[in-house]
């Protein structure tokens, strides 16, 4: 049997629409601009060399999808360069891929990093003064390390994906637009310790039905430890500012 609905009832399930799409379907996309600092040690054995690289500024791109489908987890991507160079004297002799760099050189060091995460998690907690998110992230590493000076140039290369528990945390401040936020990967595995890590507040500029737009600052660290991955052994640390825009669609 068809029922037909009356023009107020109709009214208000037009208007009711946009906001129960976003109770169905919810996007979020973010920016941020990473001051990052690059430094430690790595080799192609035990025996490694310590570098620091400086600074470079880095974009970091995320994209999250949540749904409300039981049993399924919702979905984050977030990918960012984590290349930096730098000329180096060395102290002592380095021999790196079977060239041996003498002490006292000057070599050119390229730390040649892709970083993307796929992050599989679910809401535990999700209202105005707390959410929590548990889950796993995929992190896939794809990088070379190159050594070069006068007549002499020596390169490795080492890709994976790297299993890393999952966490995050956005704790609102009442009576404001500001909000704490973090969130830790981690891995400890035999000899390999990865760490991802960031904290920072955020400040809502935008507040409506259509779209939430936050300006977000903070500090985020990574650090790789990694014995023998594709025959690359490092103990390297990227950290350093950030401050970013995020929309909640």
């Amino acid at each position: 049997m068809i029922r037909k609905l009356s023009g107020p009832v109709m009214l208000t399930a037009l208007l009711t629409l946009p906001a129960q799409a976003d109770t169905l379907l919810g996007l979020t996309a973010g920016v941020d601009l990473w001051d990052m600092d690059s430094s430690g040690s790595f080799a192609d054995t035990s025996e490694m060399q310590s570098f620091d690289l400086g600074s470079e500024r880095t974009a970091v791109l995320s994209l999250a999808l949540e749904h409300p489908l039981p049993l399924v987890p919702n979905f984050k991507i977030r990918t960012n360069d984590l290349s930096s160079s730098a000329d180096e004297t060395l102290a002592e002799t380095f021999s790196y891929s079977g060239v041996d760099f003498p002490a006292g050189a000057e070599v050119t060091v390229d730390f040649d990093i892709q970083n993307t995460d796929f992050v599989l998690y679910y809401e535990l907690l999700d209202n105005d003064t707390v959410s929590f998110d548990l889950g796993l992230n995929v992190k896939y590493l794809d990088g070379k390390i190159r050594v070069e000076n006068t007549g002499l140039s020596a390169q490795e290369s080492f890709t994976g994906y790297v299993p890393m528990l999952y966490g995050a945390i956005q704790l609102g401040i009442p009576s404001t637009r500001l909000s704490l936020y973090g969130d830790l990967n981690l891995l400890s595995v035999g000899d390999h310790t990865l760490q991802d890590y960031q904290a920072g507040v955020a400040f809502g500029l935008v507040e409506n039905l259509a779209v939430d737009i936050k300006l977000r600052g903070g500090y985020r660290r990574i650090s790789l430890e990694l014995e023998d991955l594709d025959g690359i052994y490092t103990d390297w640390t990227f950290d350093g500012m950030f401050l970013g825009l995020e929309a909640d669609f």
